[in-house]
């Protein structure tokens, strides 16, 4: 067998080995061995089920798929027809946003009123995959190179043919990126959706083992949704060469990004983002009031702004009071906001920094990407609501835990985008720095790190909303503290003020920290042009 197959391979089976062994001996341990089952345990209980797996997985495989051609051919339609005008994409990003920051507290019971079995999951499969793709593909339309976009408009190309021969070429492997980051997610949407009611899917197998305590069974769904994923992530590449043979050679400009427009003057920056918070706010609010006024049933349980924007200013609330006493709603929810900003921040830094320090370690060394890949992809498709009960019991019911858990959701997508990054560094930059006899720390230093400040700039854009969602999941199954857990307090009081009063902070601190990334993206591309 070739070296380079050895060194490739190697590593992911010995990273497996290192899984199984510690697994094993994380069984034996008493704490752990009611809920941890074996690998023999679960080898045994899998091949038990071997007929119960084929039509959860069809049915969840289905949704999933529907969902994520939806989702994809939306967010890559919207990127394309505004690819023009920087404004109009400054809005559909926001927008976006708005999609993945939804809480599933509020969405979850429109979605059960309005629609039947197996639809919901569709939805959030799509809802899921919106806002990762489009952030990739506008990433990869801006990374155009310069030179090309002047070539065709010297020549007289319309700006459709500058589109057509220059921008998607170059945003093509940054759309196989953003949609091999999409797959988990699409499957991670559609099981959630099944947890908020469905009759077949792995979701509901899942809820069915957990309220049983089928330990064994649990394990065994949650090894063959990882198992999915990872096939849905490895099929993505190779099914987009056999679509688009010009991705077998075609290379991203990262480093070469679009020459920015002269810097506009500071009253130009404070009225163009003026602009843009005005006009993302009247599209927020259109489709919040559409949602209230147009959809049977769903004003009741999703009030216009026009109820929900005064209590803000003047509501009381009794969610966080013991006595009979009221407090001021805004107050209060800020007070809980800031403590879910708090456990977003660690868990976020956290992961990002593991993350860029992997990916380093990955593009070194071929057998640290295909070990560490396969692991992180497992962790990202397993459902946040089944995995935080198992790490509330490792890890404790407090900070630990949530970090944890958004450390594994931040991961995942920055080690794909960084890893894209240095990819697509010039091999002519390489010789310069192999030929001056540069060591590996000085090429890591002047060339990759640098080569993959702007995929690391996206990949924080991307994680900024679904770290927020992740930290409000974890209050709300683990610490019982923050927003998360005061919505679901809401929730049963049925107080749908407070939880959309919640919501619209929610958005609009996801679209000021996403504003802030933004910023420091649109920074790096001037001064690398």
């Amino acid at each position: 067998m070739p070296r380079r197959t050895i060194r490739r391979y190697g590593g992911a089976a010995l990273a497996a080995v290192i899984v199984i062994a510690l697994w094993h001996l994380v069984s034996l341990s008493g704490p752990y061995a009611s809920v941890v089952p074996s690998p023999v345990e679960l080898l045994r209980q899998m091949w038990s089920d071997r007929g119960f797996y084929g039509p959860n997985i069809a049915a969840t495989i289905s949704e999933a798929a529907q969902g994520f051609l939806w989702g994809n051919a939306l967010a890559i339609a919207a990127a394309l027809l505004t690819s023009r005008y920087r404004i109009m994409q400054r809005v559909l990003e926001r927008f976006a946003v708005t999609a993945i920051a939804l809480p599933l507290v509020a969405v979850a019971p429109i979605l059960s009123i309005l629609f039947s079995s197996g639809t919901p999951s569709v939805i959030l499969a799509a809802q899921s995959v919106v806002f990762l793709t489009v952030a990739s593909v506008l990433l990869g339309l801006r990374s155009v190179s310069a030179g090309s976009v002047d070539v065709i408009r010297a020549a007289g190309g319309s700006e459709w043919t500058v589109l057509r021969r220059a921008r998607i070429p170059a945003a093509l492997p940054n759309l196989v990126g953003g949609l091999q980051i999409a797959a988990p997610s699409a499957l991670l949407g559609a099981i959630i959706g099944e947890y908020l009611g469905a009759e077949h899917g792995l979701g509901v197998a899942m809820i069915q083992a957990q309220g049983a305590f089928q330990v064994a069974r649990l394990w065994g769904l949650l090894v063959v949704t990882s198992l999915l994923a990872a096939i849905c992530y490895a099929a993505i590449p190779l099914i987009a060469k056999l679509l688009v043979p010009a991705l077998r050679s075609v290379e991203t400009t990262l480093g070469a990004a679009e020459r920015a427009a002269p810097k506009p003057s500071a009253a130009r920056r404070l009225l163009s983002g003026g602009l843009s918070l005005v006009s993302t706010l009247a599209v927020i609010l259109a489709a919040w009031w559409g949602v209230a006024i147009l959809l049977p049933g769903a004003s009741s349980i999703a009030p216009a702004p026009d109820r929900v924007l005064p209590y803000l200013l003047h509501g009381h609330t009794s969610l966080g009071t013991t006595d009979a006493e009221s407090a001021q709603a805004l107050p209060y929810m800020l007070g809980q906001l800031l403590r879910t900003l708090g456990d977003t921040g660690l868990g976020l830094f956290s992961g990002v920094v593991l993350a860029v320090l992997v990916s380093i370690a990955a593009f070194e060394f071929k057998a640290v990407e295909s070990a560490v890949l396969g692991v992180s992809v497992a962790l990202r498709s397993i459902p946040m609501l089944a995995i935080i009960p198992l790490l509330a019991l490792v890890f404790g019911r407090g900070l630990v835990a949530v970090t944890v858990l958004i450390a594994v959701m931040t991961f995942f997508p920055t080690v794909v985008n960084v890893l894209l990054a240095m990819r697509a560094i010039p091999a002519a930059a390489e010789d310069i720095l192999r030929s001056a006899g540069a060591p590996r720390w000085q090429t890591i230093l002047r060339l990759r790190i640098p080569y993959a400040l702007p995929g690391l700039l996206a990949s924080v854009k991307i994680a900024i909303p679904v770290s927020i969602g992740a930290a409000m999941v974890a209050e709300w199954l683990s610490t019982g503290s923050g927003l998360g857990a005061t919505l679901t307090v809401a929730a049963a009081v049925y107080d749908y003020d407070f939880i959309w009063g919640a919501v619209f902070l929610i958005l609009l601190t996801s679209l000021a920290a996403y504003h802030l990334a933004a910023a420091a993206e649109a920074r790096l591309a001037a001064r690398r042009s």
